[in-house]
């Protein structure tokens, strides 16, 4: 994937999942990424290119993060099915 798809897929995910930007920085950096938070983000907007390990990185930090999210919404459905079955007695 060139840097500008890996580019256009963060802001996709992070729009799509609802992810807060931050978030992802906090991920990628917890993985040895480089890039401080200001250019994490100008790299975000398409304002300026990281190198493609660090990109590479910000791409396993955010499949990373919306796997966590979607985990966490699934068992909240699970929460609220499982206390609607117990109050209702279904």
């Amino acid at each position: 994937m060139n840097a500008d798809e890996q580019r256009k897929q963060l802001a996709q995910i992070v729009l799509e999942e609802n992810l807060d930007l931050s978030l992802v920085w906090v991920g990628y950096f917890r993985i040895s990424g480089s890039a401080n938070e200001k250019d994490f983000r100008l790299y975000a907007a398409g304002e300026c290119q990281l190198p493609t390990p660090q990109r590479d990185l910000i791409s396993l930090a955010l499949r990373q993060l919306a796997t966590d999210h979607q985990e966490a919404l699934e068992r909240q459905v699970d929460r609220e099915r499982s206390q609607h079955l117990h109050d209702h007695g279904d």
